[in-house]
Order: C-alpha cells, then structure tokens, then sequence
C-alpha cells in the first residue's frame, strides 16, 4: 500500500474515531431526548436544593453577566440534570434579553429563556418533510411558568416587570429559573 492510500485511511479512521467520540460523549452526559406528558425520569439530588440551585445560578449569572433569556438559560442547564448543556440552545437565547428591543415592550427575556428551556425538554422536532411531535406539554408547562409571572408582576412584558422589580434583573431571572425548575421537576420526577 502506498503511503497516500496509507494517511488517507488513517485520516478516515481518525474521523470515525472522534465522531464516535462524540456519540459516546452525548450518551455520558444525556444526550436531551424528548420528555413526554406523564414519563417519570430519576432525579439525581433533593428537589429542593435543585430549585434553589437553579434561583442562586440565576441570580448570579444576570449580576455578572447581564442578559436574563441567556442567564436564565444557563441557569436551568447548569441546575437540572435532565437539560443537556446545548451550546446551541444557550447561544440561541443571547439576543432575547430586554424584550428583545430597546423599547422593553416585548416579553421579558428570562420569561422567554423559561420557554426555550421548556421547549427544548419536551417540545416538537422536525424532519426534512414535517414537524414531529405534539406541543401542548410544552404549552401547558410554559403557561404555569407565565401563571407565576403575572402573580409576582402582573405581567410578562420586559417593561412592566422592570418597573414592579425596580430594574431588579437578577432576581427576575433567579425567580424564573425558580418556577421553570419547579414546573419541570413537577411534571417529570
């Protein structure tokens, strides 16, 4: 065998070496996969601390780095372990902060990163052709989530939650983080 043919078959062994890598990686670090209505899933650690995991995070991640859909994304991956760490969801998120304008009169974005969470756990998938899977889970989950947010703020627009929390991002996101973990770990544990 000559040296070309030689590299060229290492280099494809090396791809299938890391992309099964890859693949084992996802499954070490549960790979997200839809949650559906009433399928119960353990819960590694005490509910309650999980919560207050998800609200401290918050918190702390909207002081430090400012941008509450990002903040409160980031928060519900690092607090649940049934969220997969998705790059892709978490960088998604990053332009929805402040309502998403900057007039603030859109929903306020840690209420928006609570859906995306949400979504993101037991939401519908698509194929080339068509979407795939039922969203009133979703729905109902995120409606629960809104429920809290017109209870605390009388709203989820940007605008009238800054107003009520006197510009307190941090603790809107902390408290969103709060009720989305509730929410899920209601509906899945």
């Amino acid at each position: 065998m000559d040296r070309r043919k030689l590299l060229k078959l290492s280099g494809a062994g090396l791809g299938l070496t890391l992309i099964g890598g890859l693949a084992s990686c996802n499954k070490q670090f549960g790979a997200t996969r839809i949650l559906k209505q009433d399928e119960k899933i353990n819960l590694s650690g005490d509910p309650e601390e999980i919560i207050q995991k998800a609200y401290e995070l918050g918190f702390k991640y909207e002081k430090e780095n400012f941008g509450c859909a990002r903040c409160t994304v980031a928060a519900l991956q690092d607090a649940l372990p049934f969220v997969n760490r998705s790059e892709e969801l978490f960088r998604g998120s990053t332009c929805l902060d402040g309502g998403a304008t900057t007039t603030n009169i859109a929903s306020c974005g840690a209420f928006t990163g609570s859906g995306m969470v949400i979504a993101y756990v037991c939401g519908s998938t698509r194929d080339k052709t068509a979407f795939i899977g039922d969203t009133k889970l979703a729905h109902t989950l995120i409606h629960k989530v809104h429920a809290q947010f017109v209870k605390e703020y009388g709203s989820v627009i940007c605008a009238d939650v800054r107003k009520v929390m006197e510009k307190n991002c941090p603790e809107v996101v902390g408290r969103a983080a709060r009720w989305t973990s509730q929410v899920m770990i209601e509906e899945f544990t």
